[in-house]
Order: C-alpha cells, then structure tokens, then sequence
C-alpha cells in the first residue's frame, strides 16, 4: 500500500466519521416513547358581566344604571401531564396525552360608585385535557444531543365545578413546538432516555366560558421521556 493510498483510506474514514457524528439524534422508528412531568397554563378570560339597575331617571325610557361590573377570570396554573407516542418513523410521532390542574376562577369587581376596584377569589375548578396529536423532529440539532420539533394537535376538555356539583365540557386545539435532549440514546438502534420542553399556544371553546368565546392561552410543559 502506498502512503498516497493510505492518506486517501484516512481521509474517507474521517469523513465518514464525520458525517455520521453530524447526523442530529433521533428516536426509534416503530417504537413507543412514554413522557411525564409538569405543565403550565396561562390565565384565561371567561366573560364580563353588568350588574344593572333601573335608574331613577324621569322619563318614558330611563337609560339603565351600572351598579358594579364583574370580569371573570381562570387564574393560570402548575398542573400534571402525561404523553405516549409512538415513531412512526425515526422523526414523526403520534401521541395522546392527558393533563390535570386546579385552576381557581377570580373575579374582578369595577366601576362601583361606592367601593374600590377589588379581586375577589372564587371557585377552584377539577379540570382534565385529553388530546391527540402529532410531533415532527426537525432535521437539525443543537450541540449534540438536543433537537428541536414542532407540534399540533386536539382533544376534550372536562372542568369540573368546585364540589363536581356541575360539568363543563369543550374542545381543545394546540401548536407549538419544543426542544427534545437525549440524556441516552439517540443514535436510533439503542432505547432513548432524556428531557423534554414545550411551548405551545392552546385554545379552548365552550366549557366554564360566560359568553361562549373561543379562548387562546400560553402552556409550557417539561417532561422526562424514555423510549420502549
């Protein structure tokens, strides 16, 4: 073997290694990826309301008299949530997921002649989200192991009133996008072990809503996943 020969043999294996360590981590093809951990939701509001009294006006038509306004709020909130997906290929993902909090619903009084502007705390809701979705890696990555996707989805609301006297239910849409790091894994022949972050924009139509308006409100979401 000649040097010249050999200069080329290393020049092909540096580069095959090189492209092979510049290929972004990935899950499994076929394979079911289960992730758990906390989420937030960004408050949220549910309507306005008028107090309204017949004023003293003289008159066929007195115009009404506003005795206090309230505006009703669903504080935001840390709750639970829970995902499985499953590759059905290296970079998309179908997956359910469900979630849990306690929001509490406030309410702001205003415009009373006769007492300050005040908050007052109301009821603390029961509330579930179950939804399906959808996830693609994006064919790049930062540093190492992390690679960005981005995401969408729907699914069903339940809020439960304080005491589960009375259920609301509607619908829920989502999109947004994350971050995914392989603590382990990732080449795509060995199981995946690593953290995960959304952010997404979601919106809610109908439940515990006082004038039936489609809501839009932040969540962001950290998970630890593993990879079966």
């Amino acid at each position: 073997m000649t040097l010249r020969t050999a200069c080329l043999i290393v020049l092909v294996l540096s580069s095959t290694a090189s492209a092979q360590s510049a290929e972004p981590p990935t899950l499994r093809a076929h394979r079911a990826t289960v992730s758990g951990g906390v989420t937030w939701s960004g408050s949220y509001p549910v309507g306005t309301r008028n107090a309204i009294l017949r004023s003293s006006v003289v008159g066929a038509s007195p115009p009404p008299f506003t005795l206090f306004s309230a505006a009703s709020t669903v504080a935001s909130i840390a709750g639970l949530e829970g995902r499985v997906g499953f590759a059905v290929t290296r970079n998309l993902v179908v997956e359910i997921g469900g979630a849990f909090a306690k929001p509490r619903v406030s309410t702001a009084i205003s415009a009373d002649p006769e007492v300050a502007a005040q908050v007052l705390e109301g009821e603390e809701l029961q509330q579930y989200a179950f939804d399906a979705g959808a996830v693609w890696q994006l064919p790049f990555r930062f540093g190492r192991r992390a690679r960005p996707f981005v995401s969408g989805g729907g699914g069903y609301l339940r809020q439960l009133h304080e005491g589960r006297t009375l259920v609301e239910t509607g619908q829920i849409y989502y999109a947004g996008g994350g971050v995914r790091y392989w603590i382990r894994g990732g080449s795509g022949t060995r199981r995946s072990l690593g953290v995960r972050a959304d952010a997404r924009a979601t919106w809610k139509k109908d439940g515990i809503d006082f004038d039936n308006r489609t809501r839009t409100f932040p969540t962001v979401s950290a998970f630890v996943f593993f990879e079966f």
